[in-house]
């Protein structure tokens, strides 16, 4: 069975251009379930309509459960917008939050939780275990657990209300490295994580206007409680 490449002491990937061959092909056939296409830019409301995101045009809406929205154009390991939510006391696991906690903790704890675990948000087909697709391991074109350091960690605003944005850096299993930018917040008694995740290499430069216009766009809404569609 063949090992994934050690990182170099410096932290910079040894066979970059070979690394990041093998993530495009990972990324291009990562998702067999069915795809939405996003032809225009395209509103969509969130769990119990709790949101409301713009869609970028061109970009592609993944398969998940139906608390998660993640979205992405070349492929989800090229780049990725997600938002996420989580019940308070199930957010961080052992650490339950409340409605008050101050921006900065959830950032602490939102950082310790990329550093222990890296989630896995798009739904996959059995088949993608076997063949050809089996050569390119899902698990190794994610970022790997322990391998995340932080950039940045400043106060933002979400449509008015108090955020946290924590920059990070963090590698594959091929020693690709990763930029994120995740947003966090609670909203209406959950805590939600808006992030942008793509290879430091080309593709996080090229489509961060891309998530600045999304979490500009972003419109936090009441939760329905009845009669919801979701």
């Amino acid at each position: 069975m063949s090992k994934p490449l050690a990182l170099p002491r410096h932290g910079r990937p040894a066979h970059a251009p070979i690394l990041a061959l093998l993530t495009v092909v990972c990324g291009l056939n990562a998702c067999a379930p069915t795809w939405q296409n996003v032809q225009q830019q395209t509103p969509i409301e969130g769990p119990r309509r709790a949101y409301v995101a713009m869609l970028p045009a061109g970009w592609k809406r993944a398969p998940t459960d139906s608390d998660v929205l993640l979205l992405t154009r070349d492929g989800v390991f090229l780049q990725q917008i997600s938002i996420t939510r989580h019940a308070l006391d199930e957010a961080f696991p052992g650490q339950p939050i409340q409605a008050d906690t101050a921006p900065q903790e959830l950032a602490r704890l939102q950082l310790k939780r990329f550093q222990d675990d890296e989630p896995a948000l798009v739904l996959h087909d059995d088949d993608e275990q076997e063949g050809v697709l089996a050569l390119f391991p899902i698990a190794q074109a994610r970022p790997l657990p322990g391998s995340t350091e932080r950039q940045a960690m400043r106060p933002v605003q979400v449509d008015g209300h108090e955020a946290f944005r924590l920059d990070t850096r963090s590698y594959n299993g091929w020693g690709l490295a990763y930029t994120s930018e995740a947003i966090g917040f609670v909203h209406e008694n959950d805590y939600w994580l808006v992030r942008y995740l793509a290879p430091t290499l080309y593709y996080a430069q090229r489509d961060q206007a891309t998530f600045d216009a999304f979490v500009q766009q972003l419109r936090l809404k009441r939760k329905c409680l009845m009669f919801c569609s979701d």
